[in-house]
This record gives structure tokens, sequence and C-alpha cells, in this order.
């Protein structure tokens, strides 16, 4: 799983007939303090109503259709992170 800041929306104005109706979205992955990861942004299929700056957990393994795409989705929106112990 990913950790991520979702930064934008793509827009396609053509889909697969599977991915039709999905929302797509442009996330960075964040790093061990909690900032944007250069060179990590990816493109997400929405599975639970994101918005840009939500903090989400993306998932490949629950991937839409994974053994024809490799997409990624996101599974998760973040609500608090606790960090130390």
């Amino acid at each position: 799983m990913i950790l991520a800041t979702v930064t934008g929306h793509v827009v396609a104005t053509q889909k697969c007939d599977q991915l039709r109706g999905s929302n797509l979205l442009l996330v960075t992955a964040l790093g061990d303090d909690l900032k944007p990861i250069k060179d990590r942004t990816y493109v997400a299929v929405d599975s639970v109503g994101a918005g840009v700056a939500d903090q989400v957990l993306v998932e490949d393994y629950f991937a839409l259709y994974k053994e024809q795409y490799k997409a990624m989705s996101i599974v998760a929106i973040v609500e608090k992170i606790h960090k130390g112990c």
C-alpha cells in the first residue's frame, strides 16, 4: 500500500469499457516525513470518493482487472496519521 495525496484529476474522454464511469485521480506518494516524494506520481482509479488534497491509501492489489491492466486503486481516505512510539 502507498500513502499518497490526491493532487489532481485526470480527464479521459475515451476509456476502456471496464473503466467507463470511473474517476481517475492523480496521486503523489508521501515519504516517512509525510511530504511528497519527487517522481512518485501515479494515476489511480478512485473507488472511495476521494478529492484533491485528501490523503489516501493506494493499492495495486485491489486494482480493477489487474490481470489485464496495471492499474492502481484508491482504497481508503486517511483521516489521521499517528506517528511515533
